[in-house]
């Protein structure tokens, strides 16, 4: 399948006031290929320095980095990623200066080796038709963090991204470890990589921060951030930022449908004494979007700028279901979490960190006719269903607003000539529904003995989550899609419980020039759901844990600035609560066994101050890959929209990945920075069913890969281009279709001015 990005033009302010003096810029840059356009380019931070293998106090690694400054911090951050046994990269700051303002933190990972980036419209506006792979993984089996915290589920139904608990601006520091992450990472779907994106520190100083950008497609963001500087004797540095972003669709004109977000973000640190810090996150997002929808490429190739869906009210109900407004997602997000570490001495530290995360939202879509109660013998009985009950689908009313049976011998149950004079179309806004609630806590200690580190720890997580699905009544879909209130029909309403709980122990032994690890890890996770509708019925309960996962590596430092590396990690994703789901209809589950994937990495990284560089190769093989088996399609609509929970899962071979990724960062001076990375990636499936055959190519994932780009920095100036390449790839299962190669062209420029001294 297409998706689609446009050329975008963006203009932006920017200006700090650190209370003692103010400074203003004005920054360029475009983002696309075949574009011209301006963004604001946006300095950023380093967060605290992550846990090396010898561990160490974390209070003193704050009070140490608080003496230097942002800038010489930057330029410290070691592009290739830490001294450990999988490949793992830390995105370059001045690489966070080709993001766009209105773009999200997810997108900035494009430019890193394995990586491939689909977003949703100009902006990454639009979760729906959201897309990333990391060496033929998809990201509903990548995990993902924010701050350390775990992201969740990432799935549309129900899931959410980083991009709604972080701001850009807010963006300090993104590390992808392409194969595995450190045992201790919180994730129960990262089948493939793992991805951290971690919020910058609060300033040192008191300050202001306000942007302001303009751009194409009605595109405005207004974003407010105020630090704190030191509070309570230098022990205590905090801030929080507001943002209000904007855009319309890049399609179509008039009525095409639009996004609205409003963010909140917040951070404290906090040296409560020698020994003990505290780390407190928050965030909120309320996001509103009109989706786009994907198409075949003999579409593409027909109409580049329409993604069919329609923008004009035409007062037919089956053209009207393309109608792009109701296409929407609306979903609110709250997290927040605290995190304590304590160092009581130089051989041992430890962290507590508990988390709380909320979600409620919906999405909507705008089905050509309404449901109606059918008798035993599938007669209309002239009124709508009761909750859960079945239906039939009614396609016309008759003058005083009955529902009319479709005609026997009537082959389109939209053509007006089978019924009688008068007759009225009917349509329906079907809205599914999500709530969520997701706590927990993760705590670890790291213990130094002899040539031993020593890590052990523990994750704990329940979710509570609500799905259900309500059908609206259409006024006169003859004049517009307003739909009377309340729901005339509620599908289905369930409750699924997800209780998660991972231990898992490691030693780094330490033998003069050779680093080995040795870990272990295992998953208990239990699963229930209930039905709702009948006040709480349990409809099924099943256990999906693992084994133990074990994990094993060993680095050989070369040189000072060499290092070679290798690792073997088995990782898991359990049974999700979407496989669940299908119980509720009285499908056998029993049989769905949960996911693994066997990774072994490889490779060889080099670290100086100015240079540095990694090739790393890597063996992937993912097993019982859980496939979703589509019921008899709707042979009306092209959407089966009253599919509810049917359907089945089944465990089908799954994908093995081979390929070799490579970095290079090249500080040629201090005002002139170049970096490239490049990958070639082979990802083919193991299995045959629903039209995937062993042997067949991932659908979406490149087998080539190029990124190329410079920026300089001097003074007040700032400018930069790159570009990235992305070869042909198929976009089905089946390989029918071959997307072709593209390539995609960023730039910035600005000029930062300090104002002097004397602006308050």
């Amino acid at each position: 399948m297409y998706h689609f990005r446009r050329n975008t033009l963006l203009i932006g302010l920017l200006m700090l006031v650190p209370m003692a003096h103010a400074q203003t810029g004005k920054t360029q840059s475009g983002t696309d290929s075949s574009t011209n356009g301006v963004a604001v380019a946006v300095p950023t931070s380093i967060t605290h320095p992550v846990d090396t293998l010898q561990g160490g106090s974390r209070t003193g690694q704050q009070k140490a980095y608080t003496n230097i400054s942002r800038s010489q911090a930057m330029s410290t951050v070691v592009v290739t990623g830490q001294a450990v046994s999988f490949t793992n990269n830390v995105l370059p700051p001045r690489m966070l200066k080709f993001q766009a303002p209105l773009s999200s933190v997810v997108d900035a990972v494009n430019v890193l080796p394995g990586v491939n980036v689909t977003p949703g419209g100009v902006f990454d506006s639009d979760v729906w038709s959201f897309g990333i792979t990391l060496r033929g993984f998809t990201q509903n089996q990548l995990g993902f963090t924010i701050d350390g915290l775990p992201n969740g589920a990432t799935n549309y139904s129900g899931g959410t991204l980083p991009n709604r608990f972080l701001d850009p601006e807010n963006l300090g520091q993104i590390t992808v470890s392409q194969g595995t992450a450190d045992i201790s990472s919180p994730s129960d779907q990262a089948l493939g990589g793992t991805l951290n994106y971690q919020s910058n520190d609060p300033a040192m100083k008191p300050g202001v921060r306000v942007d302001y950008s303009s751009g194409s497609w009605n595109a405005q963001r207004e974003f407010v951030r105020y630090d704190s500087g030191a509070l309570f004797n230098d022990s205590t540095y905090g801030y929080v930022s507001f943002s209000n972003t904007f855009n319309k669709r890049w399609m179509g004109s008039g009525t095409n449908g639009h996004t609205n977000r409003v963010h909140l973000d917040s951070k404290l640190i906090s040296d409560l004494s020698d020994t003990l810090t505290m780390t407190a996150i928050a965030s909120y997002d309320d996001a509103y979007e009109n989706n786009y929808n994907s198409v075949t490429l003999a579409q593409f190739r027909q109409d580049p700028n329409w993604d069919h869906l329609s923008w004009n009210w035409t007062g037919r109900p089956y053209v009207d279901q393309n109608f792009v407004e109701p296409w929407n997602t609306v979903r609110s997000n709250a997290l927040a979490g605290v995190k304590f570490e304590y160092t009581p001495n130089e051989t041992s530290r430890y962290s507590f960190y508990p988390y709380y995360h909320f979600q409620e939202g919906s999405g909507g879509w705008l089905p050509p006719y309404q449901l109606y109660a059918v008798n035993a013998s599938g007669v209309l009985t002239g009124g709508y269903p009761a909750s859960g009950a079945s239906f039939s689908k009614v396609f016309w009313h008759d003058a005083n607003g009955n529902p009319l049976p479709v005609p026997v011998g009537c082959s389109n149950p939209y053509d007006a000539s089978c019924y009688p004079s008068g007759a009225v179309p009917a349509s329906s806004f079907r809205q599914s529904r999500y709530k969520e609630n997701r706590y927990g806590f993760m705590a670890k200690g790291h213990w130094d003995v002899g040539f031993n580190h020593l890590l052990a720890g523990i994750w704990f997580q329940n979710q509570d989550r609500k799905n259900g699905r309500v059908w609206y009544s259409v006024v006169d879909p003859r004049v517009y899609w307003s739909y009377t209130r309340p729901p005339y029909y509620l599908q289905f309403y369930q409750q699924l419980q997800t209780d998660t709980r991972k231990v898992y122990a490691q030693d780094h032994i330490h033998l003069g020039r050779l680093d080995l690890s040795v870990g272990v890890s295992k998953y208990l996770v239990s699963l229930s759901g209930d039905n709702l509708i009948q006040k709480g019925t349990p409809f099924a309960a099943i256990n999906s844990n693992s084994g133990l996962l074990p994990s094993l590596g060993a680095v050989l430092h070369l040189s000072p600035n060499l290092q070679a590396y290798a690792s073997y990690t088995k990782n898991f994703a359990p049974v999700s609560d979407a496989v669940l789901q299908t119980a509720a209809i009285g499908t056998d589950i029993s049989h769905v066994r949960p996911e693994t994937a066997n990774n072994i990495d490889f490779g060889v990284r080099y670290n100086s101050p100015r240079f540095q560089a990694s090739i790393a190769g890597y063996h992937v093989r993912f097993a019982n890959q859980i496939t979703f088996v589509r019921p008899t399609a709707d042979n009306v609509t092209l959407i089966n929209y009253t599919i509810g929970t049917a359907g089945t899962y089944v465990n089908v071979g799954g994908v093995t990945s081979r390929g070799v990724e490579v970095l290079a960062n090249w500080s040629v001076l201090p005002t002139l920075n170049l970096y490239a990375s490049a990958t070639l990636n082979d990802s083919t499936y193991l299995g045959n069913i629903n039209g995937i055959k062993a042997g067949n190519k991932v659908a979406g994932q490149p087998g080539r890969m190029l990124v190329l780009a410079a920026s300089y920095h001097a003074d007040g100036y700032r400018m930069g281009v790159s570009a990235k390449y992305v070869g042909d790839r198929y976009g089905t299962i089946d390989n029918s279709e071959k997307m072709p190669a593209y390539s995609v062209f960023d730039g910035y420029i600005g000029y930062r001015l300090d104002l002097g001294q004397s602006i308050r």
